[in-house]
């Protein structure tokens, strides 16, 4: 080929690429903002464009022309194969253009091999700077993620870097992560079984570490003490959210099954403080409302954290006295406040949390205890005012030959229960239930006057019997 030629095409060729990628990258950020994460533009720059070396690619174009006129055809191959090095990296910056805005990002579906996903995966991996991947997190999470299979992708990588935050000690950083994820955490994917799962299970993990950690260094006064108080702060915030998603959204079994795994073994502080902040309260406030509620009781709900007298009596078992602790300081408040004729959340929770006991009489005993009086008037409040929940008995279940059969049967599950129930409240409330206080419960409900037939009456006999029977149930039993 003419050597004058060359140098000619040479230069249009570049031109030629020039043009075609200028109008290319101002269309690739012209694109609607709404399709791409706020920080695709760097991403774009740095692993679309290439932007460092965009200009070293134009430079090994265009400068072999500057030294073509040297009569030398060693020189002449060694600056075309210099301008060749340039036109393939250049060619690559367009091909990688084109494949960019050539990628779909449909809601809801995920291509493993989608470019845009694959770009971003390697700069979150590549960043080395702590500030600016902060930066890139915060841009990230406030953005609502269409693609639930890519939004797994991104929480694993956030939690290895959560991960490496503690195995470095570097608290400072790692409150701010926490707290920039918490503050968009309503735009997560949390009804995800996956996400949930994942997420649920590291935040557990970082909770216990940073929990142990605070514990061995409570004594000392320093900033880094602080900041533990806060990160555990950040972490009981974001598993509350947790809980309450579980509830609302039904990964209730995931809940249950990674609190049952994860505490295992655990200081037996951090998890009573675990459950007492964020557990107990957002569960007792929302379950009835929950449409996993039968299952969550049933199945979900660990046997050996409802409250019976065996599991009180278990000395091992300090999670049912947990769960037992807060019900009390919960429902005390709902009792003293008693605002609603029907308290559903109490009902619910009181009901199925002590499975052995009699709805309507564990009710009435509760009610008893925590509600406030005046003027030596705590029969009379108990008997005029009556309960706000506990209105239904339990429903048994069974296959029956006749009517009388059935009515037997009844009759032997309703004592049963109500013998439970009794039982358990001496056990509970041995202060409260003594002979002597029980008789005085019984003279003073036998002073109160009310006309026959009357709900008052019958609340004021009922109570007299029920006192009746517990304190035969601590006579000493006759040989």
């Amino acid at each position: 080929m003419d050597s004058e030629i060359l140098p000619t095409l040479m230069q249009n060729v570049g031109l030629a690429l020039l043009t075609i990628l200028i109008p290319l990258v101002l269309f690739i950020f012209s694109l609607e903002k709404e399709a791409l994460f706020e920080w695709d533009k760097i991403v774009i720059l740095d692993k679309v464009i290439e932007a460092k070396n965009l200009f070293a690619s134009i430079v090994l174009i265009f400068s072999p022309l500057f030294f073509w006129n040297y009569n030398s055809s060693f020189l002449k191959f060694i600056l075309f194969l210099i301008f060749l090095g340039g036109v393939i990296y250049l060619i690559k910056i367009l091909f990688n253009s084109y494949r960019w805005i050539k990628t779909v990002e449909i809601q809801g579906a995920h291509d493993p091999s989608n470019f845009r996903d694959s770009l971003r995966n390697k700069y979150l991996e590549e960043i080395d700077n702590l500030p600016e991947k902060e930066k890139i997190w915060i841009l990230t999470w406030r953005k609502d993620i269409s693609n639930t299979i890519y939004e797994r992708s991104l929480i694993k990588k956030f939690t290895a870097n959560i991960d490496a935050l503690i195995r470095n000690k570097n608290f400072e950083l790692l409150q701010r992560y926490l707290q920039n994820f918490f503050a968009f955490i309503d735009k997560r994917a949390l009804y995800d079984w996956v996400i949930f799962g994942d997420f649920f299970r590291k935040i557990l993990e970082w909770y216990f570490a940073i929990c142990i950690e605070r514990e061995a260094q409570k004594d000392e006064d320093t900033p880094k003490v602080i900041a533990f108080f806060e990160t555990e702060s950040i972490l009981s915030r974001l598993i509350e959210k947790f809980v309450l998603s579980a509830l609302q959204k039904g990964t209730a079994y995931l809940l249950f099954e990674e609190l049952k795994k994860n505490i295992k073994d655990k200081n037996t502080k951090c998890i009573e403080q675990l459950f007492a902040r964020s557990v107990c309260r957002v569960l007792f406030d929302n379950i009835a409302d929950s449409q996993e509620r039968y299952d969550i009781w049933e199945h979900y709900f660990p046997n050996e954290w409802k409250i019976t007298k065996e599991t009180l009596e278990d000395k091992s078992n300090t999670i049912s006295k947990i769960w037992l602790n807060q019900f009390f300081h919960w429902a005390q408040g709902r009792i003293w406040e008693a605002k609603k004729d029907f308290d559903k959340n109490l009902d619910n929770v009181a009901s199925e949390l002590f499975p052995s006991v009699e709805p309507i009489l564990w009710a009435k005993i509760l009610t008893l205890l925590m509600r406030p009086w005046t003027d030596n008037n705590r029969m009379k409040s108990l008997v005029e005012r009556g309960t706000n929940f506990g209105f239904a008995s339990r429903i048994m279940l069974g296959d029956f030959e006749s009517a009388e059969q059935s009515s037997e049967q009844l009759h032997k599950y309703m004592k049963s229960q109500e013998e439970a129930t009794l039982q358990l409240a001496l056990l509970l409330f041995k202060h409260e239930f003594t002979k002597e206080k029980l008789q005085g419960y019984i003279d003073n409900l036998k002073e109160l006057k009310y006309n026959e037939g009357t709900r008052e009456e019958a609340r004021r006999n009922d109570f007299i019997a029920i006192f009746e029977k517990m304190i035969s149930l601590l006579e000493p039993k006759k040989s």
